[in-house]
């Protein structure tokens, strides 16, 4: 029975450790990320004159990371704090993962762009322009609010943030760190 005792204290111990290291992560992302993510708002609106499919989708990128970016402080407080789980903490949760999802598919789209310009450059007038870009990233926000908004709708327990866990795995933090960064 002692033994148990101070296997929890240990772990609160680590998990206090792991939390404050979570913290300052997340901050540095916070940071650094708002800084950059507004550095790049400020040059493809400002600094560049020419629309392309490029720019469209770096535009798009840079609004879903700017959006993934300002959830890290709710995210953090939703972390500390476990009574506040609920509504607010769904819909942060649900607005995470929207943009995730959405960056993640402009980055494969900017791929598959670049490769349609590279490989089939007599083809690739018909197949890319400023105008059928964006129409792909609107459908592209269209449809991952949707299917984001439905799994909302069919959740039933009140778990957000993996706020259910009692310790946070010390490879979630790693992984943290390497996708973040």
């Amino acid at each position: 029975m002692n033994v148990s005792n101070n296997c929890n204290i240990t772990n609160l111990e680590l998990h206090h450790h792991v939390r404050i290291i979570e913290f300052a992560l997340y901050s540095l992302i916070f940071f650094f990320g708002a800084l950059f993510n507004i550095l790049a708002f400020w040059v493809f609106f400002c600094k560049m004159k020419k629309w392309t499919e490029t720019r469209v989708y770096v535009i798009n990128l840079v609004i879903a990371d700017f959006s993934v970016i300002c959830t890290l402080p709710s995210m953090v407080y939703l972390l500390w704090n476990k009574s506040a789980r609920g509504e607010l903490c769904q819909f942060i949760e649900t607005m995470y993962f929207i943009n995730m999802l959405v960056s993640i598919y402009i980055i494969s789209f900017i791929s598959v762009d670049r490769y349609i310009a590279i490989k089939h450059p007599l083809k690739a007038r018909t197949f890319r322009s400023p105008s059928k870009a964006a129409l792909l990233c609107g459908l592209l926000w269209v449809l991952v609010i949707i299917s984001a908004t439905v799994q909302l709708w069919q959740r039933h327990a009140a778990l957000c943030f993996q706020t259910y866990t009692p310790t946070p795995a010390a490879l979630s933090l790693l992984a943290i760190f390497f996708v973040f960064t």
